[in-house]
């Protein structure tokens, strides 16, 4: 069993579908590269979910032999921790900008298969990067960047913001409550403190990210250092002109219902009654959370149009606020974001999953954040009733169809269409067909200037990144 190893996780797993019809192929094979989630901290590419060979087998059942590519990348703060005193650092050992490590690990394995993918059979200028959640915010970032390592991209349940992007300033402030936590003296000489932090083992610097990020979900951010991405990373409300480069015009985006759920525990500390409405999920008190959205927003008047519109009051009860929660930050975080790209850049595929799981915990019959990728990589596929077996069958075709060039449904541009995968089946919708989605709502943001205030309320209540601040440099 593969463990988990930041000093050696530096790797990539790759499935060719064994096939007559691949072997035979006369013409390299499309490959498909995929950046797994995790806010930037959790799992890896040998995690039982991400099995590619069955991805690439069923490819193969296609008529449409792919070869499929998980890559590692270092997590954490091995992966994305940044500062002042770690870019002087760097630069003393002859490299630029600061954070970002993971990201650059991923740059590196994309290099590797444009070098070397045509020995396994596939074709380096037809790579699709697909990623979820961290991994849809890791393929964000490498359009950003002006260099053609793929020809096209699918972004599954995130764009660039979504585990946050912190300023220089912001990560020493970080970096400062990390040397705290590990007795290394805040007035010692910067370098002494670089060789204080490198001193510590991995699993005490690891244990020290716990009470450092406050959030029970530790999420690391990327880090505005100039460099991975030059001049500065977009902010939320750069998504009302999203565009990708010339060199990747090929993209499918779209979310779950239930995306942020994933975050519900950090809504704890709004909560007067923890867990009684099941299993790990706290019970907002509606007057508590008014209050933190106004002192967020630093505004009653827009707290109270953000509480109108997700029909939150003073009188709401738990389980009204709890779900008032759970859709404005979801919205917030992810589905009008990924809305106002749709639309910046409507010559892409657009989709909603709203699956429910079928697994009995405390997100059970949600279309929660993730459960995506159990209908598309089919590991857990004989657990699942037959309707989302089929409906996962038409998921795997329609992502392999568009690592092969060929349509995975109509393209948004044609008829404003986005493509709902339901448990009843798959099927297009408009905006006036897909009732209840909430377009409605982000127009009306849009309209009064509000979509970024609702993007960093809702960044505020699950990461609480202000409360990261307190006692640091930053603040």
């Amino acid at each position: 069993m593969p463990v988990a190893d930041e000093f050696n996780c530096l790797n990539l797993n790759i499935s060719v579908p064994k096939s007559p019809a691949a072997l035979a192929a006369s013409e390299a094979l499309p490959v498909m590269v995929f950046i797994h989630g995790g806010a930037f901290t959790y799992s890896m590419n040998s995690s039982p979910i991400y099995d590619g060979r069955l991805l690439a087998a069923a490819s193969s059942d296609l008529s449409s032999p792919t070869i499929v590519v998980t890559v590692n990348y270092r997590l954490g703060v091995y992966g994305f921790l940044a500062g002042h005193d770690i870019k002087a650092y760097n630069a003393a050992h002859g490299e630029t900008g600061t954070g970002n490590y993971g990201v650059w690990d991923q740059i590196l394995a994309l290099r590797w298969i444009q070098r070397h993918i045509a020995s396994f059979g596939g074709d380096p200028a037809r790579v699709t990067l697909f990623g979820q959640s961290a991994g849809a915010v890791s393929v964000s970032a490498h359009l950003l960047r002006d260099e053609a390592l793929f020809s096209s991209a699918i972004l599954q349940s995130g764009l660039l913001r979504l585990c946050g992007v912190k300023s220089v300033d912001e990560y020493q402030g970080i970096y400062e409550r990390m040397l705290v936590e590990l007795g290394i003296p805040l007035d010692a000489a910067p370098a002494d403190r670089i060789e204080g932090i490198l001193a510590v083992d991995t699993e005490r610097l690891t244990a020290a990210m716990v009470p450092v990020f406050i959030v029970p979900v530790i999420t690391m951010a990327l880090c505005d250092d100039g460099v991975l991405v030059e001049g500065s990373m977009p902010g939320y409300e750069m998504y009302h002109s999203f565009t990708p480069p010339d060199w990747c015009r090929r993209l499918m985006l779209g979310d779950c219902r239930n995306e942020c759920i994933i975050w519900n525990k950090s809504w704890d500390s709004l909560s007067r009654t923890p867990m009684a409405l099941g299993q790990d999920m706290s019970t907002p008190d509606a007057t508590l959370v008014l209050n933190r959205m106004s002192e967020l927003l630093k505004s009653p008047e827009k707290a109270q149009t953000i509480a109108s519109l997700y029909g939150l009051t003073g009188s709401s009860s738990p389980a009204e606020t709890f779900n008032a929660l759970e859709r404005l930050t979801s919205h917030g975080l992810y589905a009008q974001l990924i809305y106002f790209a749709q639309k910046a850049f409507p010559a892409m595929y657009a989709y909603h999953f709203d699956v429910p799981s079928v697994f009995e915990n405390a997100w059970g019959g949600m279309a929660h954040h993730s459960y995506d990728n159990v209908l598309i990589w089919g590991v857990l596929r004989h657990l699942l009733p037959r309707a989302q077996q089929e409906i996962s069958d038409q998921m795997v075709e329609a992502w392999v169809r568009f690592a092969n060039g060929a349509e995975p449904w109509e393209r948004h541009d044609k008829a404003g269409r986005w493509m709902v995968f339901t448990e009843e089946g798959a099927v297009l919708k408009t905006k006036e067909e897909d009732t209840g989605r909430g377009y409605e709502i982000w127009d009306e943001l849009h309209s009064g200037g509000m979509v970024a205030d609702l993007s960093e309320l809702s960044n505020e209540l699950c990461l609480r990144g202000s409360e990261l601040r307190v006692g640091t440099s930053s603040n």
